[in-house]
């Protein structure tokens, strides 16, 4: 079924207040995931460029493992709220990235 780009900016309204994973998403309203992350990817990119981006990001705070500890064994911490997030061990950053949108969704 092809859809406007209109449908697919309320789409992805939806998905930005549904709280849910790209794929529970697509699942629950029989989408492409192909196709639906394209589309939020090129909305999102296309706001980005024009005044301000709808959502801006918001950092939080980092502390990384004590300087004892050698590099395999850091520890990343996360601070949300009242919520510690400690990670050990090589933590990929695409991992960190896609907690922290998670998390930016849902507090």
């Amino acid at each position: 079924m092809q859809r406007s780009r209109e449908q697919w900016a309320e789409i992805v309204e939806q998905f930005e207040h549904s709280g849910e994973t790209h794929e529970a998403f697509c699942a629950r309203l029989h989408l492409p995931v192909w196709s639906f992350r394209s589309w939020l990817y090129r909305l999102r990119r296309e706001s980005s460029r024009g005044k301000v981006a709808r959502s801006a990001t918001r950092l939080l705070p980092v502390r990384l493992g004590s300087p004892d500890v050698s590099h395999d064994e850091a520890v990343v911490e996360l601070v949300v709220g009242d919520a510690i997030i400690r990670l050990h061990g090589k933590v990929a950053p695409t991992y960190v990235a896609e907690l922290l949108a998670q998390l930016r969704t849902r507090c």
